[in-house]
């Protein structure tokens, strides 16, 4: 692993300006206090690569070179008199040096640069020796495995590494599957190793726009991480068509902590997301759209984590699978061509789910383990099938509580038996069409008031909080009946 520097977060690139082609021995990138917010940006993406996302200065092996002296502060200053070769360099970026003695090849901060003729810059590395280099400062890589290569997080002061990438990515072979497997976070220490798609300016991507990498039907996972902890990806588009493989997939040998997908896509695919281990702990999927043909989300044997704000679906066997661990699944779009079923759980503790729209599946929630005590409240069940469709099918385990959730069928009325689970309808449950907007086109909010008590729920604005199933006035009406305050009505 190169060396980087190991006190500061950075912020490398991929793609970036012009054809965005990149360089695979690019410096990289910048400081994150050169770059800034990433939202509002201090600097353009101008200030760090050329036009076409290059480096700003090449001073290579075989050309001239550049000296190795003490810059009288004892910081190492690579110089090459009379060149001009660092014009357009600037304190904050990141070069790459590859010295023929003493000092380790890497990437370094530069911290100061001759502003009158360009003939040298300084890197944050104590003076020791004499030597010789080479250095390519600033541009941008060309490929996000060659970004996740050569950064590292998980480092002996803690720091942070934002890769940045505006370049789509199409698959050669197998061998380009991205593979994210080493310099990763640190757990101790809370630090990141985060991969977000941005605009053309730099900006990081609005919810609901991506960058594209397409695994182009080849036979392999599209995003592999493995025996790294602290990897969050956003706005990242996973396509794969390419058998029985994922988009995403997330294997250990060992425990690793801190897994994000934030505003991400998977489609196409058998599995959109893969989790396949309990080693894999604390996984986070918030909003973003997943896809497959077998099984949307995977997630087997995860611990701690959540998914929130989803939107997925299968034609399949089952939407989301949730395996060892249940986690807390809340504000998601849970849908189906009929043919599957939303929630499979075979958990040993147990999942909530909350705020939830369940659309044309064969069942919503199906839990299979012994020591489960589920708990549910506040969705839309709408089945494919009145006769056969359940919110609630019971296998094994017990229901801790179910109640204010709404249940339908496609063709009418449900008539299933046992289709709370086995126990009746709960108390407050409604059995009544709630009369979705335009389901065939992605708006699954309900008419009816007494349904839906407010929230967005539109997937084709990436928007999925459903806020409570019953109408405020509705509570209102029965704590007024009953005499009781509205907290005591929702317990």
């Amino acid at each position: 692993m190169p060396i980087i520097f190991d006190s500061k977060d950075a912020v490398f690139f991929v793609g970036g300006r012009g054809g965005k082609e990149g360089d695979q021995y690019a410096g990289g990138g910048c400081t994150k206090e050169f770059w800034g917010n990433l939202n509002s940006p201090d600097k353009t993406l101008a200030d760090v690569m050329d036009a076409n996302g290059g480096v700003l200065s090449s001073v290579l092996a075989g050309t001239i070179g550049c000296n190795v002296v003490d810059n009288g502060s004892g910081k190492v200053r690579l110089t090459s008199p009379g060149n001009s070769y660092f014009t357009d360099c600037c304190a904050g970026l990141i070069t790459r040096c590859i010295f023929t003695s003493v000092y380790a090849s890497g990437r370094y901060e530069v911290i100061a640069v001759d502003e009158n003729n360009g003939d040298w810059i300084d890197i944050d590395e104590p003076y020791s020796a004499d030597t010789t280099s080479t250095a390519q400062v600033g541009g941008a890589f060309n490929k996000i495995q060659q970004a996740a290569d050569n950064s590292d997080a998980n480092a002996t002061t803690p720091h942070n590494v934002e890769i940045l990438t505006n370049k789509a990515e199409t698959f050669t072979s197998t061998a380009s599957s991205i593979d994210i497997d080493a310099g990763g976070g640190d757990l101790a220490s809370n630090t990141w190793k985060r991969i977000i798609g941005i605009d053309n300016d730099g900006v990081e991507l609005a919810d609901g726009l991506f960058v594209t990498i397409d695994a182009n039907n080849k036979a392999c996972d599209c995003i592999n991480v493995d025996q790294v902890d602290n990897i969050e990806f956003r706005h990242i588009y996973a396509y794969n068509t390419g058998g029985s493989f994922s988009g995403y997939n997330f294997d250990k040998t060992a425990n690793h902590y801190g897994f994000i997908l934030k505003e991400c896509k998977a489609t196409d695919s058998s599995y959109a997301v893969t989790v396949q281990s309990n080693a894999v702990r604390s996984f986070f999927v918030v909003g973003g759209t997943y896809s497959a043909s077998v099984i949307s989300l995977y997630m087997k044997s995860i611990f701690g984590g959540s998914i929130q704000g989803v939107n997925a679906y299968s034609t399949g066997s089952y939407v989301f699978y949730l395996g060892y661990y249940g986690v807390p699944v809340k504000d998601c779009i849970i849908r189906s061509n009929g043919s599957s079923a939303g929630i499979y759980t075979s958990s040993v503790n147990s999942p909530t789910i909350t705020n939830c729209v369940f659309y044309n599946v064969t069942d919503c929630i199906s839990i299979s383990s012994s020591t489960m005590a589920l708990v549910e409240y506040n969705n839309i069940f709408v089945v494919a099938a009145k006769a056969s469709g359940k919110a609630i099918n019971r296998m094994a385990g017990g229901i801790a509580y179910s109640d204010y959730s709404c249940l339908w069928a496609l063709d009418g009325a449900p008539s299933a038996s046992g289709r709370w689970g086995g126990d009746g309808k709960p108390e407050h449950a409604i059995e009544e069409d709630p009369d979705l907007i335009d389901a065939a086109n992605g708006n699954f909010r309900p008419r009816k008031p007494n349904v839906l008590r407010g929230g967005k729920p539109d997937i084709a604005g990436n928007t999925t909080e459903m806020g409570a199933v019953l109408q405020e006035y509705e509570f209102a009406r029965r704590a007024k009946a009953a005499n009781l305050g509205r907290m005591q009505i929702i317990r």
